[in-house]
């Protein structure tokens, strides 16, 4: 029996860190949970190992590094608007909130985009505001559309295919001069 007045403390788990150096990074969980890009400024080794979702210490860190976003045609004349969207296959390093892609349209540079938001769903899950917001068609011809564009990926099985709806907005260039 505890006598009044006094504290029982709770036993806490040592929490794993990670070293990372200066960059944008990511956490990523096998549980599936978006976590959005950080950036480190000088390197550090107290960076927790940790997922707020599942609670768990099995995820990894991965260096998020700026990319190509390569585009054949310009549907919906979406990439000239300041916000577009794209349908890739799943990648939670790749597709990170957060990330900076820089477009091109035909192997022209069209700018730099952030991806403000990603959602994950399969080919089936594809329904009439997101095939005409990414692609001007009705669903099963995005679909196809889907298809072709990664039909030299062999070994894909489009039933359980994991893809990343992302929304893009363009970084806007300042013209000021920066003072520091």
């Amino acid at each position: 029996m505890e006598e009044a007045g006094t504290v029982v403390q709770p036993t806490l788990k040592k929490v794993k860190t990670a070293t990372l150096t200066p960059g944008r990074w990511i956490y990523v969980c096998p549980c599936g949970f978006r976590t959005t890009v950080g950036r480190v400024v000088r390197t550090s080794s107290k960076w927790m190992v940790y997922c707020f979702h599942c609670k768990q210490q099995t995820g990894k860190y991965y260096k998020v590094m700026d990319e190509r976003l390569e585009f054949e045609e310009n549907f919906n004349n979406k990439l000239n608007c300041t916000c577009f969207t794209t349908i890739r296959l799943h990648h939670p390093v790749r597709n990170a909130i957060g990330a900076v892609k820089q477009i091109y349209l035909k192997g022209v540079w069209k700018g730099n985009a952030k991806i403000m938001h990603a959602a994950t769903l399969t080919l089936d899950r594809i329904n009439l505001p997101i095939a005409k917001l990414d692609t001007g068609l009705l669903p099963d011809e995005c679909r196809r559309l889907i298809r072709t564009f990664y039909k030299n990926r062999p070994g894909i099985n489009w039933e359980t295919q994991p893809l990343d709806y992302i929304l893009l907005e363009y970084i806007k260039e300042s013209k000021e001069p920066s003072l520091f």
